[in-house]
């Protein structure tokens, strides 16, 4: 690095900003994650629905009797979709909270929306009451070792949600509790539901009775394949961490646009923590 660069940044590295931005830089760094997060889904969404049209262009301009057939069918209503029901930030001494709370909607299964939505919202209220309590203790116990109360840096709770998969067949979306203290820790809560019946999906249902086999295969090929670059470790027991041995009943999962199962493992389950979150892509 060029000497005058290095001091610049030595510099620049040794300024303290000031406690009242604590709240202010918070937020915008938790809503410049959102944003990107937002305009990855869309363009995800985008692409599909160009993909879809220009599929649909192509078949009623090459077929007749398709065109033909597609004049007879009734148009249909808006996709079933995921929508933001509410959103707001609370700023106190203790804690800075940010909500975006989802709901589903235009499924045609009214008691399977009221149920996941109210589901979604006591999980969300139980998540928030118990960061509190946390957020509480933690300042707490930095003024009982000590700490001046205007120094503690307010734990950063945030509550959100990621759209995975939007189509005629599946909603699949996981919502997320992330608390930062001195580190990080993220609670993950799928959903994937199928449009047809109504009903939440699980693995089983879109792998078949040996899903376990067929997922711990293919999760075993791929960490194999992604270990060939040495910056990617997984554990395997040579260092007294057992690593991947199987899925679990519960996996955490969700759909990706293609309908694909995506498995799911939070940060330090199979590797170390600078690897982050693992997911593996299941194709039938």
């Amino acid at each position: 690095m060029h000497p005058e660069w290095k001091r610049a940044k030595e510099t620049y590295e040794a300024i303290e900003p000031p406690e009242e931005l604590s709240f202010t830089v918070a937020a915008a760094i938790r809503k410049g994650d959102r944003e990107r997060r937002r305009r990855r889904a869309r363009r995800r969404g985008l692409a599909t629905v160009l993909t879809s049209c220009a599929c649909f262009a192509l078949l009623v301009n090459a077929s007749p009797t398709f065109a033909q057939a597609v004049s007879t069918v009734p148009v249909l209503g808006g996709l079933a979709r995921i929508v933001t029901v509410t959103e707001y930030t609370v700023e106190e001494p203790e804690r800075l909270t940010e909500v975006r709370m989802p709901a589903i909607e235009g499924t045609g299964h009214t008691e399977t929306e009221e149920r996941i939505n109210r589901e979604i919202a006591a999980r969300i209220d139980a998540l928030l009451a118990q960061a509190e309590e946390r957020a509480r203790q933690t300042k707490e116990a930095f003024v009982a070792t000590g700490g001046d109360p205007e120094d503690f840096a307010p734990v950063i709770v945030d509550v959100d949600y990621q759209i995975y998969c939007q189509t005629e067949h599946y909603l699949s979306f996981i919502v997320t509790e992330t608390e930062t203290r001195a580190s990080t820790y993220t609670q993950y809560f799928p959903y994937t539901i199928d449009l047809t019946t109504g009903e939440e999906v699980t693995l089983r249902d879109l792998l078949g009775e040996d899903w376990k086999e067929i997922v711990n295969a293919s999760i075993r090929a791929q960490i194999q394949e992604r270990s060939q670059d040495p910056n990617n470790v997984y554990w395997d027991g040579s260092n007294g961490i057992e690593g991947f041995q199987s899925v679990r009943d519960d996996q955490l999962f969700y759909l990706d646009q293609e309908e694909h199962p995506v498995i799911v493992f939070e940060k330090y389950e199979i590797a170390p923590g600078y690897m982050g979150v693992q997911e593996f892509e299941i194709v039938p």
